[in-house]
């Protein structure tokens, strides 16, 4: 099974999964902690296995040390950003919002002029779909301290990159698309635990904490 496939059989288990929290659990803070938690789990293990595929690619084409410094560029970025998102949620909310807005700025310059955009991915790889997973996670920790912006950031993440690149015909939409699917189904489930939070005011946009 190819590795898109796999993100998108992942996609529909997050889905399904939340399906079943919605229709079975009647308190709602407890839906809500319960889909913000699931959430942030299936995007670890999203996360984990696109660092593996990425990184593996990497290793392979350029190979050697160009490809180690290739995924560190882009890896431990992410972590800093992850530790800010849950040590300082204050400061890494609107900084994640900020370089969400940067990568889709990318997206439209690609778009714009598809040959450098071509060029470009076909000498460093598909840097926008890197670009949504490297944000992503930080987006998905977020999420268990405020999944009300969490959520938008995740849905934006998960559309606007991949809508961009098809409508300009810029760059590899199908591992764009694969590196999407799990953010933007992850985005609408926080969605979902924030409304459910709000019924509480003082939990609010977080998310509620254990019984």
């Amino acid at each position: 099974m190819s590795f898109p496939l796999i993100l998108a059989f992942a996609a529909v288990v997050l889905a399904a999964v939340a399906g079943v929290v919605l229709v079975r659990e009647k308190d709602p803070q407890r839906r809500a902690r319960a889909l913000v938690k699931m959430g942030a789990v299936v995007m670890t293990v999203f996360t984990a296995a696109a660092v593996a595929f990425i990184g593996g690619y990497a290793m392979d084409q350029p190979g050697g040390m160009a490809g180690l410094m290739m995924t560190l560029s882009w890896f431990v970025p992410m972590l800093v950003l992850a530790a800010l998102a849950w040590f300082r949620p204050a400061v890494a909310s609107p900084l994640l919002i900020l370089l969400a807005a940067v990568l889709v700025v990318a997206c439209v310059w690609f778009a714009l002029d598809p040959a450098t955009a071509r060029s470009l991915q076909d000498s460093v790889g598909p840097v926008v779909a890197i670009g949504v997973v490297a944000l992503a996670f930080p987006a998905a920790v977020l999420g268990l301290k405020r999944s009300g912006p969490a959520g938008w950031l995740l849905l934006a993440l998960g559309t606007l990159p991949l809508l961009v690149t098809v409508l300009g015909r810029s760059g590899p939409a199908a591992s764009l698309a694969a590196a999407s699917a799990v953010p933007l189904i992850t985005g609408i489930v926080y969605l979902v635990a924030a409304r459910l939070a709000r019924r509480d005011p003082a939990s609010r946009n977080t998310l509620p904490a254990p019984a």
